[in-house]
C-alpha cells in the first residue's frame, strides 16, 4: 500500500490543475486559498520523488508521470491565475509562452530523437519548481508582479537551455539526469 504513495502524489499533483481552475471560476478573490493548493501541489512535487527513491519503487515510467504532471499542474496553476488576475497577462503572457515554446521544443526533439519526451530531472529545474512556487504565492495573493517574476523567468529559460543540451548530448533516453555536466563522457 505504501509503495503506492508516490503514485498518489503525482496523482494528487494532476488533479490541483483542475482544481485550482475550478477554484479561480468559484471564487475568483480566494487568492489565499489557491496559495495553500498550489503549495500543498508543489510538496507533492517535492516528496513524491523522495518517497519513491526511500521505498525503492522509482521507475522510468513513474518520473515520466512525475513530469508530466509538473506541466499540466503549472499550465492549471496559470490559467487559474490568469482567471484570477486578468490583468497579470500583459506582464506574465509572453514570458509563459516563451518558456512553453521551450518546453515544447524540447519535448518534440527528445521525441524526434528517442521517441519518448523528455525527462531529466535536473537540478536547475527543481530550482526553476522553487522560484516559481513563490511567485506563483506572490501572484495569487497580491495579483501584482515584481523581481520574482525576472527571477523565475531568467532561471526558467536557463532550465530549458540545460534540458535541450541533456536532450542533445544523450545517445540513449534516459530520465533523472542532475545536470548536462554530470554527462561527461557516459552519453
Amino acid at each position: 500500500m505504501l509503495n503506492r504513495l508516490p503514485w498518489a502524489l503525482v496523482v494528487f499533483r494532476l488533479l490541483c490543475a483542475p482544481a485550482l481552475v475550478g477554484l479561480s471560476l468559484i471564487a475568483p478573490q480566494a487568492g489565499g486559498a489557491a496559495a495553500i493548493l498550489l503549495s500543498l501541489a508543489v510538496l507533492s512535487d517535492i516528496f513524491d520523488g523522495v518517497i519513491a527513491r526511500r521505498m525503492k519503487v522509482v521507475t522510468p515510467t513513474l518520473r515520466r508521470w512525475d513530469g508530466r504532471a509538473d506541466v499540466i499542474f503549472w499550465l492549471g496553476a496559470a490559467l487559474a491565475l490568469w482567471l484570477m488576475h486578468a490583468a497579470l497577462a500583459a506582464a506574465v503572457g509572453p514570458l509563459v509562452l516563451i518558456l512553453l515554446v521551450l518546453e515544447v521544443a524540447n519535448h518534440a526533439v527528445s521525441f524526434a530523437r528517442f521517441r519518448r519526451e523528455a525527462s531529466p530531472h535536473h537540478w536547475l529545474s527543481k530550482l526553476f519548481c522553487l522560484c516559481l512556487w513563490a511567485l506563483f504565492v506572490q501572484l495569487f495573493v497580491s495579483g501584482q508582479a515584481s523581481w520574482l517574476l525576472w527571477l523565475a523567468f531568467g532561471l526558467g529559460m536557463l532550465s530549458q537551455i540545460e534540458a535541450f543540451a541533456i536532450t542533445m548530448r544523450l545517445k540513449a533516453w534516459r530520465c533523472d539526469v542532475p545536470s548536462v555536466f554530470a554527462l561527461g563522457r557516459q552519453v
